[in-house]
């Protein structure tokens, strides 16, 4: 029975833990196919998270596609009504010339017709009345010029100061290197409302230095605007007080083509509260539209110049003034030397006058001192003989 039971209980225990073995290894087995299952189901999710954002980053990028294909077309709409716009200005302009030559035209043939009813009444009245010895020789009078000459004002600088009223032919450019904004740089002394009321005292306050600060500083502000359209050869800005010129900002590109984009871009453009009115100008020649004589200050003119007068570039005069600044700290930090260095051996001097008198005065008092020390021995000597020989007797 013993046998028996001990083997039973061997079996037992084996049986246990074959049983315990298998219940670890298939906890093992569910533990793992949870943890296949999580990682395949959040792999599922980041691949599904990718997906939907790569699908949102093309619906952006056809947007911004769209977006630059519209944005394109409008310029280009935009571009060819300021075109037709142009053309139109340009055909009004021509249609008003031809109308105002047609007008001149009249005014000639009228005069002339005044003059030959002029000429038949004379000889009318010659024939009726007896005649005269011809005093003087008839000339008939030359027929008017039909053409127009061409203003020379606006020829070389690009505005006239009688505007449309001008009598001579101004003949304005299609397409041109050269812009014109009219009026665009504002300040005080420019201003001519200003200048009519203010008195003499009140146009003192307003000096030239101010109006360049206020120039350079209108300068830095539009040369980076108008280089975006293109290369800028030139950039002039007018300082005249006439009102054709007053103000008048010249930009001189490199090519038309920079030229006709740099006018899409500015004109009826807002700056300072005023809108921009630009214009193609036939200046190509800046030595005979720049007043030579004005940076010599020698103009007989003055301010009321029909030549530009035009503000130099600040560059040029930040170079001068720098060099200028250079020799003025020179001159002055040399003259300062030689000052501090003479005010030194003169206070050097005097130092030494004093110490000298201070000397003297010492041993003139020790020499006083002595005498009065000889004095009294002497005295005590004397009276020590005295006294001695009166003892003796």
């Amino acid at each position: 029975m013993n046998a028996l039971s001990v083997l039973e209980g061997t079996s037992n225990r084996k049986d246990r833990r074959k049983a315990l073995k298998k219940e670890r290894r298939r906890t093992k087995r569910q533990i793992l196919a949870r943890t296949r299952e999580e990682e395949e189901a959040s792999l599922e999710a980041v691949s599904g998270h990718e997906l939907k954002m790569e699908e949102s980053e093309r619906k952006l990028e056809e947007q911004d596609r769209l977006e630059e294909i519209k944005s394109h077309e409008e310029k280009l709409l935009w571009l060819e009504r300021e075109k037709e716009f142009q053309r139109k200005l340009t055909d009004e302009k021509v249609d008003i010339e031809r109308r105002s030559r047609e007008a001149t035209d009249d005014e000639c043939e009228g005069e002339r017709t005044g003059e030959e009813g002029k000429k038949r009444r004379q000889e009318e009245e010659t024939i009726v009345a007896p005649r005269s010895p011809p005093r003087e020789t008839w000339h008939n009078p030359s027929a008017p010029d039909q053409t127009i000459a061409d203003c020379s004002f606006y020829a070389k600088t690009g505005a006239c100061r009688y505007g449309e009223r001008c009598s001579r032919h101004h003949s304005r450019p299609v397409i041109s290197r050269t812009l014109l904004i009219a009026n665009m740089f504002s300040s005080v002394e420019l201003d001519q409302q200003v200048l009519d009321e203010i008195d003499h005292d009140v146009e003192l306050e307003y000096d030239e230095r101010e109006a360049y600060e206020k120039f350079v500083d209108f300068y830095a502000d539009i040369r980076p605007a108008f280089e975006e359209a293109g290369n800028v050869v030139n950039l002039m800005v007018c300082c005249n007080y006439e009102p054709h010129l007053r103000g008048n900002v010249y930009v001189e590109y490199a090519r038309e083509e920079e030229a006709s984009r740099a006018f899409a871009a500015f004109n009826g453009r807002w700056y300072a509260q005023k809108q921009l009115s630009v214009q193609y100008c036939p200046v190509t020649d800046w030595k005979s539209a720049v007043c030579g004589l004005f940076h010599r200050r020698r103009c007989p003119k003055g301010k009321h110049c029909s030549f530009l007068h035009v503000f130099s570039t600040p560059s040029r005069d930040s170079e001068r003034r720098r060099r200028r600044h250079r020799h003025r700290h020179r001159h002055r930090s040399s003259r300062s030397r030689s000052r501090s260095r003479s005010r030194r051996r003169s206070r050097s001097r005097e130092r030494r006058h004093r110490r000298k008198e201070s000397r003297r005065r010492r041993r003139r008092s020790r020499s006083d001192d002595d005498d009065d020390d000889n004095d009294d021995s002497r005295g005590r000597r004397r009276r020590r003989h005295h006294h001695h020989h009166s003892d003796c007797e």
